[in-house]
């Protein structure tokens, strides 16, 4: 903060200089101070690097995987800056988009009753040693836009690019370029990632989770990969702010060469973080609260990548026993997180 007897020391009268901040123009040293303190207010209060685009109303962010919320609400897909007009002009859109998601909703359910109750008989104990079950390929157009992709320089925030599309096996290919240069703002401290995140929702933005997985003991892949090591996200966050970024991360190795790789990952070994970080207090995943999986690339090393998936799904194995991977500890009743 300025003050009239700091201005008078720090801005003599100047008449003529070829600093960006001083007009040329001969004026008194009181002008001049308030012209510069003026200017670097203006320079360093606006900013339209972190400037995003607007989406619809029911819509999803193109950045899949950052914790930093545009808005108050932390919801991805609501835009604060909507003016009445642009929200009544897109009602029709809305309408007919999500009321199509609700029939269709409506179709499964009427389909699905029946005497048998898949999810009861699993939970019963039904799913068989070595039963596997894939629940998402890539094989059509429309299963593949169920996936989103995002890198640092969707957030103007690093050079990384990524694609994610169809080849002519019927698999995904999620492609790019990883670039750690980091962009010279004096706000980014690191860059250089790329994810393809499900974005896979009831109608009205509703959440779909993976209740459905609780039954099985290990995610199945089957991928082809450029020998680098990518993240498996399993992403959990509730209706609280502080459970925005809760995710669940396991390393994905792949090998390299034309060959597949069928990876079992036990939800055992899974462990909890928070944007990306990894926490102190760790405990099993809650599949019941998951509601979407990603695969990220964060590696710090410059360059392309290449990983071609064919499905991704879940395995049972009745022989692996094991809870949790990780140390845990019992908190005292009184302790610095509350009782």
């Amino acid at each position: 903060m300025f003050t009239s007897f700091t201005t008078r020391r720090v801005f003599p009268k100047v008449t003529n200089t070829s600093c960006a901040y001083f007009s040329k123009e001969s004026t008194s040293s009181s002008q001049l101070a308030e012209k510069k303190e003026t200017e670097l207010q203006n320079y360093t209060g606006k900013s339209n690097l972190l400037e995003k685009k607007k989406v619809g109303i029911f819509g999803t962010s193109t950045v899949p995987i950052n914790t930093n919320f545009p808005n108050p609400k932390g919801v991805i897909g609501y835009d604060p800056d909507f003016s009445v007009k642009e929200l009544v002009a897109e009602l029709p859109n809305t309408r007919k988009t999500q009321g199509a998601k609700l029939a269709e909703e409506i179709k499964d359910v009427f389909k699905s009753v029946s005497v048998e109750k898949t999810e009861l008989l699993e939970d019963i104990g039904f799913v068989r040693h070595n039963e596997a079950r894939v629940e998402y390929k890539f094989d059509t157009k429309e299963k593949l836009d169920l996936w989103k992709i995002g890198c640092d320089s969707d957030w103007k925030e690093g050079f990384s690019t990524c694609s994610l599309v169809n080849s002519d096996r019927g698999t995904a290919i999620f492609s790019g370029n990883i670039s750690t240069k980091v962009l010279k703002d004096g706000r980014v401290e690191r860059a250089g990632w790329a994810s393809m995140k499900l974005e896979d929702r009831k109608a009205f933005n509703r959440k779909k989770f993976l209740s459905k997985w609780r039954n099985f003991s290990h995610l199945l892949l089957k991928v082809r990969g450029d020998g680098r090591s990518y993240k498996i996200m399993l992403h959990s966050p509730l209706s609280m702010d502080f459970t925005w970024g809760d995710s669940f991360s396991h390393p994905l190795h792949t090998h390299g060469g034309p060959y597949w790789q069928y990876e079992k990952i036990p939800f055992s070994k899974f462990f909890h973080t928070v944007a990306g970080r990894i926490q102190d207090r760790q405990y099993r995943v809650n599949l019941e609260d998951t509601s979407s999986i990603g695969i990220v690339l964060m590696d710090r090393i410059d360059g392309d990548f290449r990983l071609e998936v064919d499905y991704i799904g879940v395995y049972n194995d009745t022989t692996h026993v094991e809870d949790f991977a990780y140390e845990t500890y019992t908190l005292p009743v009184f302790n610095t997180h509350g009782f």
